[in-house]
């Protein structure tokens, strides 16, 4: 999306997810048909430290973060696949009359009807779409997925001063169905759970058809620490880092208490799902959770008791050839790096979503 159709295979590939609490680059490459860690690196900006240094409208501050992660990890790629953020970028699924031919170009129709959608006019916008499926009425279903110029530009800026070939940009949504879903034609949700924002997808063979985002994440908790346990912010940060790594078992209450408001619109996404989509009406299978806060301790049993469902956390790592000796570290900050992982998974061409 939003870059080359026919791209040269790169001997490795940076994916490059940038946050607005951190930037994470991981770096896989082909081997014997596989894809392997080459390496990955990340920065986080302390809890309440300067967001600035990794804010899309001062380019050269995140080319200097992103080259300062890739000369401290060892990165050689010249090439990365960047994620834009999901708030950002608008999703839809539109019906439109057939083609009469294999030829006929649609575009001119889904620009038309995607004009009555989205919030900036066309010519603001960067439109890519793709057919779905056939429907009875005879009209076939589009993907439409566009974002705006203007931050397209941003990103390509960031890439320029790093001196780092930006082959292509993707949405957070369809690097997290790479990673964590692959060929897994099931009924899935994956809630990814940041620093400030919680994003939350379904999707069914490789298709999104549902996308929300919150103002709630793992922040959300530091704060509740902080007021529960009258710490500063950033030894509650460290607190809840420390909970991570516990055993799993019940969620301390105040954690329980901050997470409420993201549990209700997880249970919330799932009655809109069935809802909105009348030709498919279909239950979510299972739960996937991803990002930071993922992997906070009972944060899956809570999901369990508040959906009544399979709740697992992703492993973006179980398509990826990784040194053994590392698993245990690569566990521990896998939920992290999903979207980071997905966008270098397309260092194989036509990997599956």
């Amino acid at each position: 999306m939003f870059g080359s159709k026919k791209e040269e295979v790169p001997q490795s590939l940076l994916g490059v997810d940038l946050g607005t609490t951190g930037l994470k680059v991981v770096e896989l490459a082909p081997e014997g048909g596989r894809i392997r860690l080459v390496t990955y690196g990340y920065a986080d900006i302390p809890f309440g430290g300067d967001a600035s240094v990794l804010s899309i409208d001062e380019p050269k501050k995140v080319a200097d973060v992103l080259r300062g992660i890739m000369k401290a990890s060892g990165m050689n790629a010249t090439k990365a696949v960047a994620s834009l953020p999901a708030q950002h970028v608008f999703h839809a699924i539109i019906s439109i009359p057939a083609p009469k031919t294999a030829k006929e170009d649609i575009r001119s129709v889904v620009e038309a009807r995607a004009g009555k959608l989205l919030p900036l006019p066309v010519e603001e916008m960067i439109i890519d779409s793709h057919v779905i499926d056939k429907e009875l009425e005879g009209n076939v279903r589009v993907q439409i997925t566009a974002a705006p110029k203007a931050l397209v530009a941003k990103y390509i800026a960031i890439f320029a001063l790093a001196k780092i070939e930006l082959v292509s940009l993707e949405t957070e949504v369809f690097a997290l169905m790479r990673s964590l879903i692959g060929k897994d034609n099931a009924k899935t949700m994956i809630v990814d759970i940041g620093g400030d924002r919680t994003n939350i997808l379904i999707a069914e063979r490789g298709v999104p058809y549902l996308t929300r985002g919150i103002k709630s994440g793992g922040g959300a908790v530091t704060q509740a620490l902080a007021a529960a346990m009258s710490l500063g912010l950033p030894e509650a940060e460290a607190t809840k880092k420390d909970l991570r790594l516990g055993e799993a078992g019940a969620m301390p209450p105040a954690i329980l208490a901050a997470i409420k408001p993201l549990l209700h619109e997880v249970k919330y996404a799932l009655d809109v799902n069935l809802q909105e989509d009348a030709q498919h009406p279909k239950p979510v299978d299972k739960v996937i959770l991803t990002g930071g806060s993922a992997v906070l301790a009972g944060m899956d049993a809570a999901m369990v008791s508040t959906l009544n469902m399979n709740v697992y956390i992703g492993d973006p790592w179980a398509r990826i050839a990784t040194p053994p000796e590392s698993r245990a570290v690569l566990d521990e900050v896998g939920s992290r790096l999903a979207v980071a992982i997905g966008l270098a998974m397309r260092v194989v061409p036509d990997i599956e979503r």
